[in-house]
Parts: structure tokens; C-alpha cells; sequence
């Protein structure tokens, strides 16, 4: 390694692992009510299949936060902006210590509110100190800490559930989640140090993010490209499981499938990065993912009982890596088309749309279930939309607008 990158690499690493660990342990709180529902369920008196209804106000009040943390970042700066957004999801998981559903529901909102802040502080800061040539694949190594602070929550909260119950590990989420904001205050100097203590947030502030992403064609269609593929993500993360126990799967069989899928997303969030700083084409990489999550979709219609083991695994890897491995593509994207000093503000404007199709993508996909009584038409409209957002991208490039 030459002088100058690691130069540049010092530069940027402090900040990539304090965003990583912020990134990781908001994803472990806002994943801990979901993976203890069959638990917490009986205890509010309602059915563990309610969790939807969490999960839907749990990311529209996630709307909100990126957009609002989009227009504090400035003022604020990263580091303090993550760390208000931890402490609100610590109280959130204080909150659902009640066991009452509306002590949930309000989990759901301070949660909510917490979650979204911490994409577009991130985005901001590692534009800031990140060479432009890796911009992408650190960025996607900083969104690794979605799907590893879900695998982290899965593995770790039954485990503490048995030792402590339910509200105990909570609460243990809670305490770390409250360490990690005092171990980011030594940090605070030098990573919030462009912030402007006079810089005014009001909220036509805040609406302003989603105008700017609306009013440029490019971060337009990145961004219904964005909230396609949240969609086809978490109807695949949410449903892939019922639908393989259906065809006549073993629970077991069906969520090592699922975990292969998860993992291979993180990689491909790194790998895809990669490409996209290699290639200088993010849109054209963010096209081929959309095709292949698409093809992957419709191969999964296809599935049925006597397919080999490794066929379905083979299928799950490559539909993980394309429907979970592309948002730091759109991120590095994002930051490099932002208006110059608006980078926070972009990412919280994309992760909106991101989150809205959290939001309704799975709404969807459920009532098409509930209608047909089958999950193939419902994977067949996944793939029929993955399909035109990847026509709309490949027509935006060959007009010369996106690289």
C-alpha cells in the first residue's frame, strides 16, 4: 500500500466504524420487537401476525426521521444526530417493556422516529472524508449494518430471552444502545466539526429534501428505483419463509434458505459497491441488479418440492445478492449528485422513498396473497415491477442522463 492511500484510508476508517456500529445496533433495536413477537404476542393479547401492523407505522414514522435528520445534520452534525437517534430508540424499547399493546405502538413511533436519522448522517459524513473513487463501496460497507444488525438481533434476543425474558433483553439492548452513544462523544469534535450552529430547520426545511429529489430527473428515478427494489427486499425477507414451508418445505429447510439469502446480501452490498466504483456505471450496476432480482423472483414461482436442495439455496443466494445488495449503490450515487452541502438532505429524501416502499411494497404483495389465495401472482407482480423500473433505468442511461 502506497503512502497516499493509506492516507486516504485513515482518512475515512474512523468514520466508516463509528457509522457501521451506529448503523449495526439501531438495526438490532429496530429489529427486536419483530424477532420476539411470538413471545411479546401472547402477552399484549394479540396475534404474533399483528407485527405488520407495528412494521407499518414503525417505517412510516421512519419517513419522517430520515427526512427530518436529513435537515439536522447540518446544524447538528453526524455524530449528534446519530446519538439523539439512538437515545429515542432506547426509550422506544423502554416503551415496550409495558407488554400493552399501546405501550407498542408507541415503541413503534418513538422507534420509528429514531431509525431513519442515522442513513442520511452517515451519508453525509463519509462523502465528506471519503475519496470519490471508493465512495460506493464504502458506502455499502456502511450499509452492511442493516441486514448484520438483523442477523445480530435474530441470533442474539431468543438467546437473552432464555437467560432474562423477554423484557430483560430488551432492556440489555437498551443499555448497549445508550453505551454506544457515550462511546461516539470522543468522536463528536472531529467528525461534527462542518457543522453550522446558525443554519435554520423549519419544516418546509424538511419538505424541501423530498422536492430535491423530485425535481432532478436522475435522483428521481434512483429513487423510485430505491423504493421498488425496499419492496421486492422485505416482500422477500417477510414472506420467503411462509412460501417455502407452503410448497412442502421443513421449517428448518426454509429459514437456512432465508439465511443464505440474508448473508448473501451482505456480501453483495459490498461486492456491488465495488463494481460500481470499478465500472464508473452505479445505474447500469442498479439495472442488472433489478433484472436479476426480477429473474430471480420468477424462478421462485417455479419452485415445488421435488427441486434439489441446492437448486432452491442456488436461487436464494443470487435473488439476496440482487434484492438486498443494492443499496449502497444508490447511496454513493446519491451523495455524488447532491447538490453541493444538501448530501444529508438527498439521503434523507432517498431513504424516505426507500422506506415508503417498505411500507407499501409488502402491503401489496400481502393483499394479492389474501385475493388469490397464492403467492406465485404476487412474486409475478414483484417481477413485472423490478422488470420496469430496470426498462426505465436502461432508457434513462441510453438518453445519456446517468452514467
Amino acid at each position: 500500500m502506497t503512502i497516499a492511500p493509506l492516507a486516504s484510508l485513515r482518512a475515512f476508517a474512523p468514520s466508516l466504524g463509528v457509522m457501521l456500529a451506529v448503523q449495526s445496533i439501531v438495526s438490532i433495536g429496530a429489529a427486536s420487537i419483530a424477532v420476539l413477537a411470538p413471545v411479546i404476542a401472547p402477552v399484549a393479547g394479540v396475534a404474533p401476525s399483528n407485527i405488520g401492523i407495528y412494521t407499518m407505522v414503525l417505517f412510516g414514522c421512519g419517513m419522517a426521521s430520515a427526512l427530518i435528520g436529513g435537515a439536522l445534520v447540518p446544524r447538528y452534525g453526524p455524530v449528534r444526530v446519530c446519538q439523539a437517534s439512538m437515545v429515542l430508540v432506547a426509550i422506544a424499547l423502554g416503551l415496550a417493556l409495558s407488554g400493552h399493546v399501546a405501550g407498542l405502538m408507541l415503541c413503534a413511533v418513538v422507534m420509528g422516529l429514531g431509525m431513519g436519522a442515522p442513513t442520511p448522517a452517515s451519508s453525509h459524513l463519509l462523502f465528506r472524508v471519503t475519496p470519490p473513487r471508493v465512495l460506493s463501496t464504502v458506502l455499502s460497507l456502511k450499509q452492511t449494518g442493516v441486514p448484520l444488525g438483523g442477523a445480530l438481533a435474530g441470533a442474539l434476543l431468543p438467546a437473552l430471552t432464555l437467560m432474562w425474558g423477554w423484557r430483560g433483553a430488551l432492556a440489555a439492548v437498551a443499555v448497549a444502545m445508550l453505551l454506544m452513544v457515550l462511546a461516539a462523544q470522543p468522536w463528536r469534535r472531529d467528525m461534527d466539526g462542518d457543522r453550522d450552529p446558525t443554519r435554520p430547520v423549519s419544516l418546509p426545511g424538511v419538505w424541501r429534501s423530498m422536492a430535491l429529489i423530485w425535481r432532478q430527473p436522475d435522483l428521481r428515478m434512483i429513487a423510485l428505483a430505491a423504493a421498488t427494489l425496499s419492496a421486492g427486499q422485505v416482500s422477500v425477507s417477510a414472506f420467503y419463509v411462509t412460501y417455502l414451508v407452503q410448497i412442502g418445505l421443513s421449517l428448518t429447510a426454509a429459514g437456512f434458505a432465508l439465511a443464505v439469502a440474508q448473508l448473501s446480501g451482505v456480501a453483495g452490498r459490498v461486492v456491488w459497491g465495488a463494481v460500481a466504483d470499478w465500472t464508473g456505471r452505479p445505474l447500469l450496476v442498479l439495472a442488472g441488479l433489478a433484472i436479476v432480482a426480477a429473474l430471480g423472483t420468477v424462478l421462485v414461482t417455479r419452485f415445488a418440492i421435488d427441486w434439489p436442495s441446492i437448486a432452491i439455496l442456488a436461487v436464494s443466494f443470487v435473488l439476496g445478492t440482487a434484492t438486498i445488495g443494492w443499496a449502497g449503490v444508490v447511496y454513493g450515487e446519491v451523495a455524488r449528485r447532491a447538490p453541493a452541502g444538501r448530501t444529508s438532505e438527498a439521503s434523507g429524501g432517498i431513504t424516505a422513498f426507500m422506506f415508503a416502499g417498505i411500507v407499501v411494497g409488502p402491503a401489496i404483495f400481502s393483499a394479492i396473497v389474501q385475493a388469490t389465495g397464492s403467492f406465485t401472482p404476487a412474486y409475478a407482480v414483484l417481477a413485472v415491477a423490478l422488470t420496469v423500473i430496470a426498462a426505465a433505468l436502461v432508457r434513462r442511461l441510453s438518453q445519456g442522463g446517468a452514467r
